[in-house]
């Protein structure tokens, strides 16, 4: 898997959990959520891209 495939992988999950939160969590919690999920967004990219880097040098 390249790091684009991956990328694109968790950005539509990204996406689909963004309009749950929207849908979902009450308007005074939503903020919390999207930090939440941004930091999660963040830390996947950053792991994946230290995977697939490590992968890619074996």
């Amino acid at each position: 898997m390249t790091f684009k495939k991956a990328f694109h992988i968790g950005y539509l999950i990204f996406l689909v959990l963004l309009a749950g939160v929207y849908y979902l969590v009450p308007h005074e919690y939503s903020w919390i959520a999207i930090l939440i999920l941004s930091l999660l967004f963040g830390l996947y990219q950053i792991v994946s891209g230290y995977v697939l880097k490590r992968k890619k040098l074996e």
